[in-house]
C-alpha cells in the first residue's frame, strides 16, 4: 500500500502524464510541477494555483495516463518524473531542456553515483583498433568500479557495453526510442543482457516511440549530462559523436579522446581536431 507521500507522488505523476497526453509542451509542464519554493514569488491574490487551472483537462486525459502507467508497470518500466527525489541531479544541468519524464528499466541506483559514470562514445564504424580500445577501456574501468554509459549503437557503443559486461561491471544504455523497442534491432540480446546483469536502460520517450534523427541528437544531451567524464574513442570531424561533445562542453563535463593511431582514417579526424584544439585531453 502506498503511504501518503507515495500516493501524492503517483497522483502528481498521473497529472503529468495526463497533461502531456493532452498536448501541453515540456517547458509548460516543467513550470507547472515546480515546487512552491522554486517558483517565483507571486502577489497573494487568492488566485487558483497553476495546476488547478487544468483540472478539466486532467480529468479528460486521466484514463490515457492510467493506461500508460499500467502498461509500463506491466513490463517492468519505472517512470521517473523530474520532480521525483531520485530523478538524476546531473540532468538539472539541462535547465529547461531536461526531460520532464524518464523511462527506466533496470537498476535506478546507478544514477545515484554520478561521479562514477564514464561516458564512452564514438563512430558506428570504427577501425579494428578503435573497437578493441572501446572494449578494453570499458573493461578496465568497469573493473575499477566505474559505470560505463553509452548509446547501444553499433561500433564503439556496443563494444563499450560488452567490455563492461565482460568485466562483470554495470553499464547504462541511453536510447532514442521507447523502451519496448531496440535500436538497432540486432542489439536486442545486448539490451536484455544489460538489464539481466544489473545495468540500466534509460529513455525519455514513451512506449512505441520510434527512432529518428532528432531523437538521436536529443539523446546525446542526456549522455553528456549523465557522464562525469566523456571519452571519445573514434569520430570523424562531422560525426554525430560531435553532438555529444558539444553538449559535454555546454554542461562543463571533462572530455577525453584517444590519440589517433594513424593519419589516414577519416574516422579519426574528429579526435585529432579535439586534441589539437585543446577541447579534449588525451586518454
Amino acid at each position: 500500500m502506498l503511504n501518503e507521500e507515495g500516493a501524492t507522488s503517483e497522483a502528481q505523476l498521473l497529472e503529468l502524464l495526463a497533461l502531456r497526453a493532452a498536448g501541453l509542451p515540456p517547458r509548460k509542464l516543467l513550470r507547472l510541477f515546480l515546487s512552491d519554493e522554486a517558483k517565483p514569488a507571486e502577489l497573494p491574490l487568492d488566485l487558483p494555483k497553476d495546476i488547478d487551472c487544468y483540472r478539466e483537462m486532467i480529468e479528460r486525459a486521466l484514463p490515457l495516463a492510467e493506461e500508460e502507467l499500467a502498461r509500463c508497470r506491466q513490463v517492468g518500466i519505472t517512470l521517473l518524473p523530474y520532480f521525483a527525489s531520485d530523478y538524476p541531479k546531473a540532468l538539472h544541468a539541462l535547465g529547461g531542456a531536461r526531460p520532464v519524464l524518464l523511462y527506466a528499466k533496470g537498476d535506478l541506483g546507478l544514477l545515484q553515483s554520478p561521479a562514477s559514470i564514464l561516458g564512452i562514445v564514438g563512430t558506428r564504424q570504427p577501425s579494428p583498433e578503435g573497437l578493441a580500445a572501446a572494449h578494453r577501456i570499458a573493461y578496465e574501468e568497469a573493473e575499477k568500479g566505474r559505470v560505463i554509459l553509452s548509446g547501444l549503437a553499433y561500433g564503439c557503443d556496443a563494444a563499450a557495453h560488452h567490455g563492461a559486461l565482460e568485466a562483470t561491471g554495470r553499464t547504462i544504455a541511453v536510447i532514442a526510442t521507447g523502451l519496448d523497442r531496440t535500436h538497432p534491432e540486432a542489439h536486442q540480446a545486448l539490451q536484455d543482457r544489460i538489464i539481466a546483469s544489473g545495468g540500466l536502460m534509460l529513455s525519455e520517450y514513451p512506449l512505441a516511440t520510434p527512432v529518428n534523427t532528432y531523437r538521436l541528437v536529443a539523446r546525446d544531451r542526456l549522455q553528456a549530462a549523465l557522464s562525469a567524464e566523456l571519452l571519445v574513442i573514434e569520430c570523424g570531424a562531422q560525426s554525430g559523436t560531435m553532438h555529444t561533445v558539444r553538449f559535454a562542453e555546454r554542461y562543463h563535463r571533462p572530455i577525453f579522446a584517444l590519440p589517433p593511431h594513424t593519419d589516414c582514417l577519416p574516422s579519426l579526424e574528429g579526435n585529432r581536431q579535439l586534441l589539437l584544439s585543446g577541447r579534449a585531453k588525451p586518454w
